[in-house]
């Protein structure tokens, strides 16, 4: 059985869990995943208006892409061939990219463009009172951040890589972000925030990148939630 196919299982299985322990309604994976395409619809798309794969396609595409841990871009393009009725089924995809056009479009959305579907599905945690489930301290919620690096490469780099010189000589492009989520000493679950990236301005030491990240996120963070009761755990 594919992991598609097992997702897919799960999927409906999980429709009957919510059925079975009456879920609310607007915490079932359908309505997530609408809420988030709803929030990709808003991203502005700077490409010409005749692009033949719309750009919420793309986002939901990439984010179908880590729902389904497949581990390289050109393994969910293999997947988009063999399966995609599937996924057009479960994430609502229209047309699905082939693994370069996610790479080319992909490549000029902001990422602050990415911030509101965090924020959406914080809030529908929120209204079906999941999040009770994780105060701490007196009704406090305990955010664990921490600095973590994504990519590393010896041939190619983007205005977000940081870079390094090796010893052999080689300069090694890599990324990094600085990221945040809610965790409970007695609960397996975390829910995570949006990430703040890492960026070559932020200086060069380890200390002084996430520090200057750590600024630029808590700053969002505090704006996004002005009254949620925070304690910041590293």
């Amino acid at each position: 059985m594919s992991t598609l196919s097992r997702f897919i299982r799960n999927y409906r299985n999980s429709g009957k869990t919510f059925r079975r322990i009456k879920m609310r309604c607007h915490l079932n994976a359908d309505t997530l995943y609408s809420r988030i395409r709803e929030d990709f619809n808003r991203v502005v798309d700077h490409r010409a208006a005749n692009s033949s794969i719309s750009l919420p396609d793309v986002l939901m595409s990439g984010f179908a892409m880590f729902c389904l841990k497949d581990p390289s871009l050109l393994a969910f393009d293999e997947r988009r061939r063999e399966e995609p009725d599937s996924l057009q089924g479960v994430f609502g995809v229209s047309r699905i990219p082939s693994d370069s056009q996610m790479r080319t479009v992909l490549d000029e959305v902001s990422v602050r463009d990415l911030r509101r579907p965090f924020k959406s599905i914080f809030a529908q945690l929120q209204r079906g009172k999941v999040l009770e489930k994780m105060t701490w301290l007196g009704g406090y919620y305990l955010l664990a951040l921490d600095g973590t690096g994504i990519y590393t490469s010896e041939k190619m780099g983007s205005d977000y890589c940081l870079s390094k010189r090796k010893r052999n000589g080689k300069v090694e492009y890599y990324q990094q972000m600085f990221a945040g989520a809610f965790v409970h000493p007695d609960r397996s679950e975390v829910i995570p925030t949006c990430p703040e990236m890492i960026v070559k301005q932020d200086g060069s030491s380890k200390n002084d990148c996430e520090r200057n990240a750590a600024k630029r996120y808590l700053t969002d963070f505090r704006r996004e939630h002005p009254h949620l009761k925070t304690i910041v755990i590293e």
